[in-house]
């Protein structure tokens, strides 16, 4: 049952479909055969040519050279052939009879009426084209000459921009270089002033010293021939031993002068003081040593600041000593001095 129902609703569809197409199918043949039918139609003026009543066209009145030719009387197309007219009056001979009015010819269009109205307007036309297309390249002009300055003016405006944005950069610089100087040459004064103060220092230490170590020969003139200026003194020798009231021409005249010894580096304690070597017998005088102790006590730099003796060998004698001095621990390198006085007997 439901095969046959399908197959019938198959066979509905295919008839509808073929009544579709062919109603479709007249609907295009009919659309198809009137506008083939107005085509055909021809449009214009129809002229009619032959001996005819229809060829003569409308009756333009004549034209101008027919009128000149052949003047209109009072027998005229526009009357009737056989007119009917009432009977003149009894005496007609004197009275004048008014020619009929001649009928205004109308104005004729030719043919080349025609092409100078088609060349009026297409002149026209080509003027109108013209002034559109000069309106236009007008506009184009203008408008590039705006887009022109605008853009120049961006340019100067932007070369405007890095020229300042550059001279901005050189006045840093400018200023930059001239802070980089002026901290160059503050250090440089700085520098030289701590230079100045240390020389300054050291020379009033070797002043002192050599005050203080003028001052203890003249104390220590009854010395004996290893007499001692201090603490650290020995009075082991070759000589004879001196006495307050003695002078140095008693005793052995043999005998080696006398080492007095100091030193002093901040608060340090002396551990080791070692005497240097009497090198040259035959010269006196006081040695300022100027010496560097590291955080361990140990000497790690000596040089000679002042010396009241000539003699080389005992200024390198001081500086072997002092290299060999030992002092307390601390917790930096300090700087001091030891002072050496050697005394002939």
């Amino acid at each position: 049952m439901n095969d046959y129902n399908k197959k019938k609703d198959k066979a509905k569809a295919g008839i509808i479909t073929i009544v579709v197409h062919a109603l479709l199918l007249l609907l295009l043949a009919f659309i198809t055969l009137s506008v083939v039918k107005h085509e055909e139609e021809e449009d214009g003026v129809p002229v009619l040519l032959g001996m005819v009543d229809e060829a003569g066209g409308e009756d333009l009145g004549g034209l101008p050279a027919e009128n000149e030719a052949a003047p209109v009387t009072s027998e005229s197309s526009d009357m009737p052939e056989n007119p009917t007219s009432p009977e003149p009056p009894a005496n007609t001979e004197n009275v004048p009879v008014a020619p009929p009015p001649t009928p205004q010819p109308k104005p004729l269009i030719t043919q080349d009426q025609e092409r100078s109205i088609a060349a009026e307007e297409a002149k026209k036309k080509a003027a109108e084209e013209a002034a559109k297309r000069k309106a236009a390249e007008e506009t184009a002009r203008k408008k590039a000459a705006e887009e022109a300055a605008r853009k120049k003016a961006a340019e100067d405006a932007a070369r405007k921009k890095a020229a300042e944005e550059d001279a901005r950069k050189r006045a840093e610089e400018a200023a930059r270089k001239k802070a980089a100087e002026e901290a160059a040459r503050k250090r440089a004064a700085e520098e030289a002033a701590r230079k100045k103060a240390e020389e300054e220092a050291r020379r009033k230490a070797a002043e002192e010293a050599a005050k203080k170590a003028a001052a203890d020969r003249v104390n220590n003139s009854n010395w004996g021939h290893q007499g001692n200026a201090g603490n650290s003194g020995k009075t082991t020798g070759n000589g004879a031993q001196g006495v307050p009231t003695g002078n140095s021409n008693t005793g052995a005249t043999t005998g080696t002068g006398g080492v007095g010894t100091s030193a002093k580096v901040g608060s340090r304690i002396v551990k080791d003081l070692p005497n240097p070597e009497y090198a040259d017998p035959t010269s006196e005088g006081t040695v300022v040593v100027s010496i560097v102790v590291n955080a361990e006590g140990k000497v790690v730099d000596a040089k000679v600041i002042s010396s009241t003796t000539s003699s080389t060998a005992l200024k390198n004698a001081c500086i072997v000593a002092a290299k060999r001095t030992t002092f307390s621990i601390g917790d930096k390198n300090e700087n001091g001095t030891t002072t050496y006085r050697f005394k002939l007997r």
